[in-house]
């Protein structure tokens, strides 16, 4: 008789990018989840199992003797998703999935994430423990493979060599065959793209399907695992999903429109409905005391209708009084402006992005042109509004340390000049898979680039057995 389907027990894992410092203890970078991982997980419940999210770091921070292989042994565990979606995860994620089904034969483990996405049929063809793919958009895909798990696995086994047919899920590419080592891997045709209502109906947070997620709640953008009192980040800010897409192709941009396209199918832009958002920003408040909203989602700066008419609704739920950051692809006209001004509280932030003083360099990298003069009227009107704004400006391969200089300069004179600019900003930005200038770096003035996802494992390849190495909190080297 088939166990109920609250005893089909599933998981899915955030994995850190582990280094070391040069005294030979750890710390982690890439410490905060995709946001995907909290509606995966949603629907995994709404189909009636068992379902939890962990983050290795704080796991392994928490209790130093934490070991995810016999974590899902002694949890009997039968599904597990790791989360591939930033490419300086590739070496942690593919070694703990390695070390996770040497002891536990019988799971199912899938990847999910848009570098996994990106590299489906090379991960899948190296690393035979990975079971599974979901490629792209994966909500309704989790949902109907752990239920076809549920179904199947009690009377076929994974190690018993009997195929299972996964044929009809959208987004999956899967193994035929799985103990067979020419087994035929196969990309399932049908393709699900979320649009506006389907958005709508997932759950973007739900904190009680995270283990120790106070705890990861407090997390910072770096985790020193040698130091004591590391999740004490006070918990003051959240992002709020307002939906998928992107008209833009940056140069260096991996989550671009033809990148979108390419990696996940879609070639539109899906829109949260303003009731979900304020209900999330509701529980957000209420339930876990989140200060400040980050909104990043500005996929076709030409037409803002959608975002000024979700500002108005959060302007009426909450009387100009929420704070928030609020990050822009491109320039503000006045009708964002003065909607913004009347939306959210004083403190609230416009992040604008010139990218570089140099306008050659900002039309030729930058989807969403606009020149130093229109970014010097629109902090005027923003000075005369009293809106605050952050400026950044990227370092990019290829562009000398005289435009960085000019940027630099340039930062500090808008400062100066605005009294409404808090600070300004220079990152690096390095090539993400699927971006323009990785697919095609001649084109760029680049060296060849790393195309293939072994250059991103070889490249993040740090500790041997990653979180899973016995001798995890030692000050000497890690060999």
């Amino acid at each position: 008789m088939q166990n109920s389907k609250s005893s089909f027990n599933c998981l899915l894992i955030h994995t850190p990018n582990l280094s070391q410092n040069s005294d030979g203890t750890l710390f982690s970078e890439v410490n905060f989840c995709a946001m995907g991982l909290f509606s995966l997980a949603g629907e995994i419940k709404k189909e009636g199992f068992n379902v939890e999210i962990i983050h290795l770091g704080i796991e392994k921070y928490l209790d130093k003797n934490f070991s995810l292989a016999s974590y899902v042994k002694e949890n009997n565990i039968k599904f597990i998703a790791f989360s591939l979606h930033w490419h300086p995860q590739s070496f942690d994620v593919i070694e703990s999935a390695k070390i996770l089904k040497e002891q536990n034969p019988n799971v199912f483990i899938a990847l999910g994430g848009f570098t996994a996405s990106y590299f489906k049929n090379e991960i899948m063809e190296n690393f035979p423990f990975v079971d599974a793919v979901m490629k792209g958009e994966g909500e309704k895909t989790i949902r109907k493979l752990t239920k076809r798990l549920y179904e199947t696995m009690p009377f076929v086994p994974l190690d018993s060599g009997v195929e299972m047919n996964l044929s009809d899920i959208e987004n999956l590419v899967w193994r035929k065959g799985l103990k067979n080592s020419k087994a035929k891997i196969i990309e399932n045709n049908e393709v699900f793209i979320a649009k506006n209502e389907d958005l709508d109906e997932f759950d973007y947070f739900n904190p009680s399907l995270m283990r120790h997620y106070g705890e990861y709640s407090k997390v910072s953008f770096e985790l020193q695992y040698s130091k004591a009192k590391q999740l004490n980040n006070p918990k003051t800010a959240h992002g709020v999903s307002l939906g998928r897409g992107c008209l833009g192709n940056c140069t260096w941009c991996g989550g671009g429109y033809n990148a979108m396209k390419m990696v996940t199918g879609r070639d539109f832009i899906s829109y949260r409905g303003a009731k979900s958002v304020i209900d999330e920003v509701k529980k957000l408040q209420k339930n876990e005391g989140i200060e400040f909203f980050c909104f990043c989602f500005d996929p076709n700066p030409k037409d803002r209708t959608y975002l000024i008419g979700l500002m108005k609704e959060l302007k009426n739920e909450f009387n100009g009084k929420l704070n928030a950051f609020f990050t822009l692809y491109g320039l503000p006209d006045k009708e964002f402006l003065n909607t913004f001004k009347s939306t959210f509280s004083k403190e609230s932030v416009i992040s604008l992005s010139p990218e570089f003083f140099d306008e050659s360099l900002r039309k030729f990298h930058k989807s969403f042109f606009f020149s130093n003069k229109e970014l010097e009227e629109i902090l005027e009107y923003m000075e005369e509004l009293e809106i605050l704004s952050d400026i950044y400006f990227s370092i990019i391969p290829a562009v000398n340390e005289f435009h960085n200089e000019e940027s630099r300069r340039y930062g500090k004179f808008l400062k100066e000049k605005y009294s409404f600019v808090k600070d300004y900003y220079i990152i690096p930005i390095i090539q993400e898979p699927a971006s323009p200038w990785t697919i095609t770096p001649e084109e760029y003035g680049l060296p060849p680039s790393k195309k293939n996802f072994i250059n991103y494992y070889n490249d993040t390849n740090c500790i041997k057995k990653s979180f899973e190495n016995s001798e995890f909190f030692t000050t000497k080297p890690l060999k």
